[in-house]
């Protein structure tokens, strides 16, 4: 059926038609021209048919082409498609590998910050006991550097803190922590048991002290006035001179009232261990702490001018014993019997050697001495540094 449609559709189709009709009427009729227009017209039907049929092969050719191209471009669109589920697959499997990935992340971080809460608790009941039944300085050192290790967030503060003590100790001669102890179970200073730190025992401490107050005070960005403080003491106790008044200018810059700590006596004999009997590094010391120059007028004066109101004991100086005087040498304290008017103003003295705690008379309580001949006694022995209040 669509093959006759398609006949009808042609142009030499019509013209046979025509060409068959003029012959019929050319049978019946016989006209003498009509038989050269038929020719004619089947020669032009025929060329046309020809046309026609050229026409139609260049249209079945183009429709070829054109299906070809549509194929093509279906195939490259197929591709196309295909690149673009293999790459959205490709997308969406990296998405689900960064997911997990993620995940991963997320659940290691949650793990990392439980365990992070658990050694923090851990650190914070170490310290507790620590501070409540540490047996000694050691032990407690020990405690505080395993809780510094469960939480590093805690290191400075509390090796600083930990530096601090052990210098206190240090300082004091002793350790609280073992006294504790000791006094809990009844064996107090002066009774049997009581523990002095030995010189063994402090060297290890004075340099624990040094690393510690170093690091967390000393190299820190803002240091602390009483962290200086007792770095200053463990230089001291070392004999560093230089280090040791470098610190205290700075623990003094920070606090200028960090000075009358630096005055009391156990400090003090700290610091002057690091100034032996050399009166340069002495008159150095005096500097740095605001501390006045020593002299016959204004010792007798001090004697003369001491509140004796309702005091009861020896008025203290610190003094280091001159090198070419006689006996031990060394960091003294003077203790002068005050000037009291029921024995006319005059006084008595002795020297005692902070490191062998001897006594060395000065001037005999059987025979006292003015101000003035104390002061030429001990100027012939001692270089005085301060008096202790």
């Amino acid at each position: 059926m669509d093959t006759v449609k398609e006949l009808f559709r042609t142009k030499s189709f019509w013209i046979f038609v025509g060409v068959a009709i003029l012959g019929g009427v050319e049978a019946i009729y016989a006209i003498p021209l009509l038989g050269l227009a038929i020719a004619a017209i089947t020669i032009f039907g025929i060329s046309l048919q020809g046309v026609e049929t050229i026409l139609t092969e260049k249209k079945i050719d183009q429709t070829r082409k054109d299906a070809a191209t549509q194929h093509s471009v279906a195939m490259q669109e197929i591709i196309q498609a295909r690149g673009e589920a293999a790459t959205q697959h490709i997308e969406a499997l990296q998405e689900i590998e960064q997911a997990r990935v993620e995940a991963a992340k997320q659940n290691a971080e949650a793990m990392q910050e439980i365990q992070k809460a658990k050694d923090e608790a851990r650190a914070e009941n170490i310290l507790l006991e620590a501070n409540k039944f540490a047996t000694s300085l050691l032990d407690k050192d020990a405690q505080v550097n395993e809780a510094v290790a469960l939480n590093p967030d805690i290191k400075q503060r509390q090796l600083r803190q930990m530096g601090i003590e052990i210098s206190s100790a240090v300082i004091d001669g002793d350790d609280p922590l073992r006294q504790r102890g000791r006094m809990v179970a009844g064996l107090g200073r002066g009774m049997v048991g009581y523990w002095k730190l030995e010189r063994k025992d402090i060297t290890g401490l004075v340099t624990t002290a040094l690393n510690y107050l170093q690091e967390n005070v000393l190299e820190t960005i803002i240091p602390d006035a009483d962290g200086l403080l007792y770095l200053a003491c463990m230089y001291g106790y070392q004999e560093q001179f230089e280090e040791m008044i470098r610190v205290i200018g700075q623990a003094i810059n920070i606090d200028e009232n960090i000075k009358e700590q630096f005055q009391q006596r156990k400090i003090l004999q700290i610091l002057l261990r690091a100034c032996n009997s050399d009166q340069i590094k002495l008159e150095a010391l005096r500097k740095c702490l605001s501390l006045p120059p020593i002299s016959k007028k204004t010792f007798c004066e001090y004697l003369q001018n001491f509140d004796l109101t309702d005091f009861d004991g020896f008025i203290e100086w610190m003094a280091v014993k001159r090198p070419s005087a006689p006996g031990k040498k060394g960091i003294f304290l003077i203790k002068i019997t005050p000037p009291y008017p029921s024995n006319e103003g005059k006084v008595s003295a002795s020297g005692q050697s902070i490191t062998s705690w001897d006594f060395e008379t000065v001037i005999p309580t059987t025979e006292p001495a003015t101000n003035e001949e104390l002061y030429k006694s001990l100027h012939s022995l001692f270089i005085l540094f301060c008096p202790i209040t």
